[in-house]
This record gives structure tokens, sequence and C-alpha cells, in this order.
């Protein structure tokens, strides 16, 4: 699943470097509802309220409020080169606001917050019977249909977490039915990864049937429960593929699977400096993928040497990581 993981961020920038792509509908459909599904996925079942709100302030928030200082910075210390950003004191503003205000360099900075807020939601919904928590999923989905993006332009687009926690919902309980021992066997066969391309080419083939796609950050949630269901179907299906014939090659390529777990721990890194890295690199290369791989190329050897540094906790979230241990020194055989 790592590797899902790394591709979740991967498509993160991968949308924010070439907008308007040909086929953008079919990314943009399981592109963000995935980031959040995986949340979901992953979601701890031991924490309570107070547990799940320290452990989302050092993981989200400390980073959050990092970069927002550093970005700013750079937006104002940008202000006074050749290349400023288009408006330099509404886009610092507008990070301060957060949500649909949010502008380069601060593109994914809505659904961080927005995680956040719903990370907490959840908490609180899991709790409740699984009819009420469909409820919860189904009303929050609704609110996220106010005119005009109402729910984009509140602060930290806090309203759109209702409706993202949605498909966190979704990944929480496909990870619990998976793990369900009468499942669990069938879940780890290679069938599950035959039925997870199913399930990821029917959902393609109802956006290519006229299903509409969605553009979150503006509350364009496409077509009321239909295009959330299909978002859903394929993030089950990229879960199952993932979880069964990618862990599987990865298990024979062990160094790969330390090189994806390592890239995996630079995932918020990622998330909040790319726009900048194409901001600055977006008039000297005009290729989209090519912008997609020198931000990557730039994000994750950045994020990775940050993780062995004391920066790690307020850049990346987590804690540094420990150097690995010294060989012991060889000590000569005592005469005999």
């Amino acid at each position: 699943m790592d590797l899902l993981r790394v591709i979740s961020v991967v498509a993160v920038v991968l949308g924010h470097a070439w907008p308007f792509m040909p086929g953008e509908e079919y990314l943009q459909i399981w592109r963000m509802p995935l980031f959040f599904f995986l949340a979901g996925f992953f979601f701890s079942t031991t924490r309570d309220l107070a547990a799940e709100f320290h452990v989302r302030w050092r993981t989200l928030g400390i980073p959050y409020l990092t970069w927002l200082v550093l970005l700013c910075g750079l937006v104002i210390i940008h202000h006074y080169t050749p290349r400023p950003f288009e408006d330099t004191w509404w886009t610092v503003i507008g990070a301060l606001y957060g949500g649909g205000l949010t502008d380069m360099p601060f593109l994914a900075f809505w659904f961080i917050s927005v995680l956040f807020t719903a990370a907490l939601l959840l908490r609180l919904v899991v709790r409740l019977p699984w009819w009420a928590q469909v409820l919860c999923a189904v009303g929050g989905l609704a609110l996220a249909k106010v005119p005009e993006s109402g729910m984009s332009f509140t602060p930290l687009a806090i309203g759109l977490a209702p409706a993202c926690m949605a498909y966190m919902l979704a990944g929480y309980w496909t990870r619990r039915l998976i793990a369900h021992p009468r499942l669990t066997a069938a879940a780890q066969s290679v069938w599950a990864g035959v039925l997870g391309v199913a399930l990821v080419v029917l959902g393609i083939g109802s956006v290519a049937a006229g299903v509409r796609t969605m553009n979150m950050k503006w509350s364009g949630f496409g077509d009321f429960l239909l295009s959330p269901a299909v978002a859903v179907t394929i993030c089950i299906g990229l879960t199952l593929i993932f979880s069964t014939w990618a862990q599987w090659g990865l298990s024979r390529l062990p160094r790969a699977g330390v090189a994806v777990s390592e890239l995996v721990r630079t995932g918020t890194l990622v998330v909040f400096f790319h726009p900048y890295v194409l901001f600055v690199i977006w008039d000297v290369i005009d290729v989209p993928l090519l912008r997609v791989a020198v931000a990557l190329a730039v994000c994750w050897p950045l994020g990775l040497l940050v993780n062995r540094t004391v920066l790690s906790p307020y850049l990346t979230g987590l804690p540094r990581e420990p150097k690995p241990p010294r060989s012991a020194p060889r000590t000569a055989a005592a005469p005999g």
C-alpha cells in the first residue's frame, strides 16, 4: 500500500503541473478522493478525540503553520524581484484565510486543513451506528452542494470537511471489511487484484459514459452521490490492486520496498513545497510531465534529507529518523 500512497502524492503534483490536461476528468475523479480514502483506510481504531487532535496537530497542524510562514516569506521576497507572484498581498491574505482563496504557491493547503478537520469529525462519526454514519456521509456531500462553491470559501475550507469525511469513512470501512476473518483470504488472493482492475475499469468507464468528474477544492463533487460512488469504486479498485499484485512485486524487491517506504515519509513536504517549485520552473519548462519530474526530483531528495534533521517535525510532521547504528569496531584477537 505504500506505493499507492506515493502515487496519490504524485497525482496531486501532476494535477497542479498540468492543468486542463487531455483526459483530465479521468484523473480528477479519483485524484483527491484517493488522498482522503487512504487517510481513512489507515485511520487508527484506538484513539479518542483528544488523542486524534494531538496526532493531527503534530502531523498536520505544525507543518501547516511552518510552511505557511516559510511560503509567505518567499512570496514577499519575490515581490521585490523581477519574478513576483501575481498579487503578492492578496496571495498572502488568501493563504491566511485558506480554502478557496488560496493560490500559487499555497495550492495544496486547503486539503491539509480539511483533512485535519475531517479526521476529527470521523473520530466522532465512527462511534455512531453504521446507518448514522451513512447519513452523516450523505449529509456532508449534500452540504457541499451549497451554491456558488460556498463551502470552499469558509475559513480553511472547513465547510468541505463533512463531504471529504465521506471518502475517509469509505476507506475506513474498506479496511475493516477486507480485514474481516471471512474475507481476509479472498482479499489477499490474486483474484482480489482482478476485481480491483474491474472496479477501476468500471469507474473510468462511468466517467466516459457521462458521470461528471470533480474539483473538490471548489466544492465540485460532480453528480450528487453518483460521482462520489464512482470515485470510491476506483479507490477500492486501486486498493485491491496495490495491496495484492503491487505488494507481491515489492516483496520480491526488498530495496525497492525500502525506497518506497522512505518516499512515503516525504509526502507532507512534497504536498506543501511542490507548488513553489512549479512556480519557479513554470516559464522555463514547457513540458508538463517534465515539470512533474523536476518537482519530484527536488522535493523527494529534500524530504529525505529533512527527515534526518531536527527540522523533520516542523516540515514533515514526523519525528527525526534515528541515525543508523554504527558497526562495532573489530578488535584484534587475543594472543593464544
